[in-house]
């Protein structure tokens, strides 16, 4: 994978889930609380 495809890629999910998280209030909870988790999680290592 080249690098400007890799880019695309990254930006193209980046964009998706700011959209999901702006426009479907139920995903975005379900995404929010995982990424809480991980956090926390992380922070205790």
């Amino acid at each position: 994978m080249t690098a400007k495809n890799y880019s695309i890629l990254c930006i193209t999910v980046a964009a998706v889930t700011a959209a999901i998280i702006i426009f479907v209030p139920g995903l975005a909870e379900s995404i929010e609380q995982s990424l809480l988790q991980f956090l926390a999680a992380n922070a205790r290592a």
